[in-house]
C-alpha cells in the first residue's frame, strides 16, 4: 500500500512526464469584481494541463503536451508560448475548423469565478504518436475539463488506460464541474472510473464538493479513498492541504505564504512542484512541501505563468 513515506524509483525515459489535457486562452479580469460585473480583462496562456508542464519544464523536466488548439490568432499566441517554453510537442493538434477554447476568469483571492466558451479541445483524437509518448514518460498526468465532451472524453480514457496497463505513476486533478456536463452525474461516474487508477489526485474543497455534495474535509478524504484513489492531497485553501493514503492519520500542511495577488494557476504550480519532487526522489510528504512552497511563489504575482525560482531556491527559502 502507498503511504504518504514511500518515494518513487524510475526508469530512465525520455521524458519525465506527458500530460493529456487543455492548453487556452485565460481572459483575467483586472479588478477583483464578480464576473457579471467585469469590463477589462488581460489575455494570458492557460489550461491546467499546460500550466502544470511549463512550469515543470522551468524546474528543469522534460515535458510532452498532448492537445488541440484552432489554427486561429489565439491557438498562435498559444503555440508561440509553448515553443518559447521548449516543451515538446508532437502531439499538439491542430483543428482547422474549430476554435481555440477561451475561459473569462475573474481576479479573486479565493476561487474565482469562470465561464468557458469550448471548442477545438473538445475534438482530441487518438494517435499512435500518444500512446508513444506515455511510453516514453515517467508520470501521466490529465485532469477532469477535457473529459465533459466527446471525442476528447474518449481519447483521453484511452490515454489513461494505456498509462495504467504500461504501469505509469498516474497524477489526477479531479476538478469536477456540473456546468461543463451535458448530464452531470454520468460525468461523476466517468470521474470516479478514473480515480479508481490513479495513484495520486489533489482535488480542492470546491472540487469535492461538486463531486460529493457537503461533507467535512476527514469524510472527503474517505469518499475519495474509497472511489480507488491512492494518495489524496485535499487542497484547504489559505490553510494549506490535507494529505492523505488511507492508513497513516491525515496529515497537514500549512500555506507557506501570506501574501496573496492572484490565485489564478496555484494549483497547477503546487503540482509542478510536487510533481519534480517526486521525480527527483524525494517522499511524497517532502514533496508535498515543495509543490506548497512553489505554489507560495505563484500566488504573489498576475496570471497562471507569473515566473518561479529554481527548484534548489524553493527549497532554500523555505528551509526543506
Amino acid at each position: 500500500m502507498l503511504t504518504i513515506h514511500d518515494s518513487f524509483n524510475f526508469e530512465e525515459n525520455e521524458f519525465e512526464i506527458t500530460a493529456c489535457g487543455e492548453v487556452l486562452v485565460d481572459l483575467i479580469s483586472k479588478k477583483a469584481l464578480p464576473l457579471n460585473s467585469c469590463h477589462d480583462f488581460s489575455r494570458h496562456f492557460g489550461g491546467s494541463p499546460a500550466n502544470v508542464l511549463i512550469n515543470m519544464q522551468r524546474l528543469k523536466n522534460k515535458t510532452a503536451l498532448i492537445a488541440r488548439i484552432g489554427k486561429d490568432p489565439f491557438g498562435q499566441f498559444l503555440t508561440d508560448i509553448l515553443k518559447k517554453e521548449a516543451l515538446n510537442l508532437d502531439c499538439l493538434q491542430i483543428d482547422k475548423e474549430n476554435q481555440t477554447p477561451v475561459i473569462f476568469v475573474n481576479k479573486s483571492k479565493n476561487s474565482p469565478e469562470w465561464l468557458a466558451y469550448r471548442g477545438a479541445d473538445t475534438n482530441l483524437e487518438i494517435k499512435q504518436e500518444i500512446y508513444n509518448k506515455i511510453s516514453n514518460s515517467s508520470v501521466f498526468f490529465t485532469g477532469s475539463f477535457m473529459l465533459a465532451k466527446k471525442p476528447a472524453q474518449t481519447t483521453i480514457l484511452k490515454a489513461l488506460n494505456y498509462a495504467f496497463k504500461e504501469n505509469k505513476l498516474i497524477a489526477f486533478d479531479p476538478n469536477f464541474r456540473p456546468q461543463l456536463w451535458s448530464d452531470s452525474e454520468k460525468g461523476k461516474k466517468i470521474i470516479k472510473k478514473v480515480l479508481a487508477k490513479a495513484d495520486i489526485i489533489k482535488p480542492s474543497l470546491d472540487d469535492a464538493y461538486y463531486l460529493y455534495g457537503p461533507a467535512s474535509p476527514l469524510n472527503y478524504l474517505k469518499k475519495y479513498h474509497n472511489a480507488g484513489a491512492k494518495i489524496v492531497i485535499l487542497s484547504l485553501g489559505e490553510k494549506g492541504i490535507l494529505l492523505s493514503d488511507s492508513k497513516n492519520e491525515p496529515l497537514q500542511i500549512q500555506a507557506f505564504s501570506k501574501k496573496v495577488v492572484d490565485v489564478t494557476g496555484a494549483g497547477d504550480s503546487f503540482w509542478a512542484g510536487f510533481l519534480t519532487g517526486i521525480l527527483k526522489g524525494f517522499s511524497i510528504k517532502k514533496a508535498a512541501q515543495i509543490g506548497n512552497a512553489t505554489a507560495a511563489f505563484k500566488i504573489q504575482a498576475v496570471g497562471a505563468l507569473s515566473e518561479i525560482p529554481s527548484l534548489l531556491e524553493i527549497m532554500n527559502y523555505y528551509d526543506l
